[in-house]
């Protein structure tokens, strides 16, 4: 399983460590700088969660944020 996180083009870049540390995010964030992740997958809004199988297809675009909970019931079938 592999967790990114996407700073999309609308979003300031030197906010990316603050929000980092104020989240105490532990995974990579990578800048997106010119909209072609966000043109791929049609975001449009943040924040956005892209679950994605195995296989590598989009199963799940959910717009906002996810609970803990959520968020693992949502990822457990993706990693079996």
């Amino acid at each position: 399983m592999v967790v990114l996180g996407i700073n999309v083009p609308w979003d300031k870049a030197q906010l990316v460590p603050v929000f980092m540390e104020a989240y105490k995010v532990s995974y990579p964030v990578g800048r997106d700088a010119v909209g072609t992740i966000t043109t791929l997958y049609d975001v449009d809004r943040t924040p956005i969660n892209v679950f994605v199988d195995k296989a590598g297809r989009v199963v799940e675009l959910h717009v906002g944020g996810l609970e803990e909970e959520e968020f693992v019931k949502r990822l457990e079938p993706l990693v079996k």
